[in-house]
C-alpha cells in the first residue's frame, strides 16, 4: 500500500492506545507529522480556498456565457454589490431584469424603470446554507491541478480540480479559476458541468467594479 497504507496503520496503532502500552520513539512522532505533510495537496488546498469564497469582498460585474450542449448560448451581466444587493441582466436574448435587493426579489421589464416583487427571500439563511452546501461539496475535490499562464496581458494562476455538486441535482464538474496574481482577484471561472440528462459549460468573466450603483425600488 505503500507510504499511505504505512501512515494509516501507525494511526490505527496509535488510536487502539499502543502508545500506552508502547514507549513509542519520539521519532516516530516526528516521522508521522512529516508523512501526514507530504500527503497534504497545496494545490487542493488552494482550489478549495477559491471554491469556498462567497463573494471577492469588492463590487464586481460578471459577464457570464452559459452553453448547454446541442443549444445556442445565453449571455447576461451581473452586477454585485453585497449579498442582499444585486443585479441580473439578460443580454443575449434579452429579457425581464432580476433584481435583489434587501429580502426581496424583484423584476422589471422596462430595463429598469419600474419594479415588480416577484417574491420574498431570507438573504442570510440562502447565505448560510451556501456556505453549508459549499462546505459539502469541498468534500469532493479532487484531481487538483495547478499553473500559471497570460490573461490580457496579466499574469494569472490557473486553479482547477473536479468536483461533485449535490444540491438539487448531482453533477459532475471541472471548474477553473484564474487568479490574477498582482491583487489575488479571480478574473474568469469555468465551470464544465455534466449530468445523466445534459452538459453545459459556463464562463463568467470578472471585473472589479468600484462605484458600483444599482437600483433600490421605491
Amino acid at each position: 500500500m505503500g507510504a499511505v497504507g504505512d501512515f494509516g496503520r501507525f494511526l490505527k496503532f496509535i488510536s487502539m492506545g499502543a502508545f500506552m502500552k508502547y514507549r513509542v520513539p519520539a521519532v516516530l512522532f516526528l516521522l508521522a507529522g512529516s508523512m501526514q505533510s507530504a500527503l497534504a495537496d497545496p494545490c487542493q488546498d488552494r482550489f478549495t480556498e477559491l471554491y469556498l469564497q462567497l463573494d471577492q469582498t469588492t463590487p464586481t460585474k460578471t459577464q457570464v456565457t452559459t452553453a448547454f450542449k446541442g443549444a445556442p448560448p445565453t449571455t447576461n451581466d451581473f452586477f454585485y454589490l453585497s449579498q442582499d444587493h444585486y443585479l441580473t441582466v439578460p443580454t443575449s436574448p434579452e429579457g425581464p431584469w432580476v433584481l435583489g435587493y434587501g429580502n426581496v426579489l424583484y423584476q422589471s421589464a422596462d430595463q429598469g424603470s419600474t419594479w415588480e416583487k416577484i417574491r420574498e427571500m431570507d438573504t442570510g439563511q440562502n447565505a448560510d446554507q451556501a456556505r453549508a452546501d459549499k462546505e459539502t461539496n469541498a468534500a469532493t475535490i479532487r484531481n487538483a491541478a495547478c499553473g500559471e499562464e497570460e490573461l490580457e496581458g496579466e499574469a494569472v494562476e490557473v486553479v482547477a480540480a473536479d468536483i461533485t455538486v449535490s444540491q438539487g441535482m448531482v453533477t459532475e464538474n471541472r471548474y477553473t479559476y484564474y487568479v490574477r496574481r498582482s491583487d489575488d482577484f479571480i478574473v474568469k471561472a469555468i465551470y464544465d458541468s455534466k449530468a445523466p440528462s445534459f452538459e453545459m459549460v459556463t464562463t463568467q468573466v470578472i471585473e472589479k467594479a468600484p462605484g458600483l450603483n444599482l437600483p433600490v425600488p421605491e
